[in-house]
């Protein structure tokens, strides 16, 4: 594979309720503030939603930037990296060199009647990061193992779900007995006060170590892709929203509605592609220095700017476009952040 293209898995953990929004429908529905979905009714976070929020703390960053040199240094990257600015007369001269796929859903959090709560997951949820997997180890050989390892857990609980016939979507395979409850009836587990048959089935312990260590480790509960659609849905948060008249103290109109809410603990996961950019580095650091110091320089003194700045952000390669990428650890997603919501971590692998 060519040097001039790489990727890399990026997780998106919750650390706080997230909201990445599909806005408001239209239709009839029971929220009126929904959270983005993929094609089969999964919570996602598309691509757009999540290259803007790297966008903006990028551009965030290099404005901050004091230093004139330093300062067409970050805001070339910017440029070079995820495009000219919407709307701007550059827009049909070069694109981005950076590309991420839909976050997909891979595990979240459910109520468990012992152990308050615990991961849920199912193979079509495993086989979204498959999917990535298999892209990412093309770029990352030594990727291979876990996705063989991916690949043969999804078959073994594939093969389990098929054994138990039509009682499969009762079935509940769990990665220890620390959320079984015994009874009467057997072994059972309770997820989001649904009551499912458990086994144990320890192979899924496995999952952490395709995972990244900063997720918390709980009990792992793997259920039917039948049963997950309504386990998931009954995973997220309807929060009632109230805006008020403060002269009143009354609900002023159309300011009573429910937010949709991925909660604390989820995880979802997509891959980050980067290539060497075909712009000339120079071209854009000459227009990006134009904009933001034409006015305070003249020809000479630009000039010299652009020479020094250029020559130190040197040849933009695919490893390096992610490497500074991946310093951004944090995000806010979806807003919400001065009420406590939609801060996540940001783990590349």
């Amino acid at each position: 594979m060519s040097s001039s293209e790489t990727s890399k898995l990026l997780f998106i953990y919750a650390l706080t309720p997230l909201h990445p929004g599909a806005g408001r429908i239209s239709v009839p529905s029971p929220v009126d503030l929904p959270i983005q979905r993929d094609e089969f009714g999964f919570p996602t976070i598309w691509s757009s939603s999540l290259k803007g929020v790297l966008r903006s703390s990028f551009q965030l960053k290099a404005s901050s930037v004091q230093d004139d040199v330093n300062r067409v240094v970050e805001e070339t990257f910017v440029r070079a990296v995820f495009g000219p600015e919407p709307a701007s007369p550059e827009v049909s001269e070069y694109s981005s060199s950076f590309s991420l796929l839909d976050a997909r859903l891979l595990i979240i959090p459910a109520r468990s009647l012992k152990g308050i709560w615990i991961y849920l997951t199912s193979p079509h949820l495993l086989t979204y990061y498959k999917t990535y997997l298999e892209i990412a180890a093309i770029y990352s050989p030594q990727l291979k193992g876990q996705l063989e390892r991916l690949d043969s857990l999804i078959k073994n609980v594939e093969q389990k779900f098929h054994n138990k016939g039509l009682n499969a979507d009762r079935f509940a395979f769990v990665s220890d007995e620390e959320c079984i409850l015994k009874g009467e009836k057997g072994s059972l587990v309770i997820l989001n006060e649904e009551e499912f048959y458990a086994e144990v089935f320890k192979d899924l312990t496995d999952i952490w170590g395709m995972l990244p260590e900063d997720i918390e480790r709980r009990s792992i509960a793997i259920v039917s892709d039948n049963s997950a659609k309504n386990l998931v849905k009954k995973s997220l948060i309807i929060q009632p929203r109230i805006r008020l008249n403060y002269e009143s103290k009354t609900v002023e109109r159309g300011g009573l509605w429910d937010e949709e809410y991925l909660p604390q603990r989820t995880l979802l996961v997509t891959l980050a592609y980067a290539k060497t950019p075909k712009q000339s580095i120079n071209n854009i650091a000459k227009k990006v220095a134009q904009k933001v110091l034409g006015e305070q320089y003249g020809e000479t003194k630009l000039e010299e700017i652009i020479k020094v700045a250029t020559e130190k952000i040197g040849t933009l390669t695919a490893d390096k476009t992610l490497q500074k990428l991946s310093e951004q650890k944090f995000a806010i997603l979806g807003g919400k952040e001065t009420i406590g919501k939609g801060i996540v971590k940001l783990i590349w692998c």
